[in-house]
């Protein structure tokens, strides 16, 4: 049986002030900001405008930058010059990498995405688990070669077993919505849950209804265990 606890919510590709105030507004835990991409900008967020609207969140907020670069020197300077809470690491970053972001930034929450991809993903999370503040569970596209914001989900056994496997916090993504998050939250029992994709429309644009709808179907869980 799921264990009723608070369960935190992020939202990832927030590209506007208005969505960024909106989901405060919802008590979100976290908002994710997508930059420096493999595919380019996206979204029409640079990362001046990022900058921008992180500066205008409110406290208490938690903001992430999501990104792919791959080297120490470049995360720090991401996170400095957007003013982010925590970075989310999609690409290949080496171990010492890691490590050096902890000497120079202590005070930054580092996030690191494992592709659940099989039960090696088990194995590979256990493997970053001590150099991280918490790992992200999200769904690797073989036939783009995506790795997060596919739309697509992944096996949830794979990663309940995650979640009981590891000491740090679990955030669950990939391809969750406001219509299967609840079983997700039952079957995996993470300590967080993201969505992207899942709270766009047709057409690829955010849907503030939507948004709303994921964050009640999470609260919803929780009162009623």
């Amino acid at each position: 049986m799921w264990e009723r606890r608070r369960v935190r919510i992020q939202v990832a590709g927030v590209s506007s002030l208005e969505e960024a105030l909106f989901l405060e507004r919802l008590g979100v835990d976290a908002l994710g900001f997508t930059v420096r991409l493999p595919e380019g900008i996206h979204d029409g967020l640079t990362e001046a405008k990022a900058r921008s609207i992180i500066q205008a969140v409110p406290p208490f907020v938690a903001t992430v930058a999501i990104t792919y670069v791959s080297d120490a020197r470049s995360a720090l300077e991401l996170a400095r010059y957007l003013g982010v809470t925590a970075l989310q690491l999609h690409g290949d970053f080496p171990v010492g990498e890691l490590d050096m972001i902890r000497v120079v930034a202590p005070h930054l929450k580092l996030i690191r995405a494992v592709p659940v991809v099989g039960p090696e993903a088990v194995t590979l999370a256990r493997s970053w688990e001590r150099r991280v503040d918490a790992l992200i569970l999200d769904t690797y596209d073989p036939v783009t070669g995506r790795r997060g914001a596919t739309g697509k989900t992944h096996d949830w056994r794979v990663s309940a077993e995650i979640v009981r496997s590891v000491r740090v916090p679990v955030i669950l993504a990939g391809g969750l919505t406001p219509q299967n998050v609840a079983e997700a939250i039952r079957t995996v029992q993470p300590w967080a849950v993201d969505t992207h994709t899942g709270v766009e429309d047709a057409q690829g644009r955010r849907d503030f209804p939507s948004m709303q709808a994921f964050v009640d179907a999470v609260r919803a869980l929780e009162r009623d265990g």
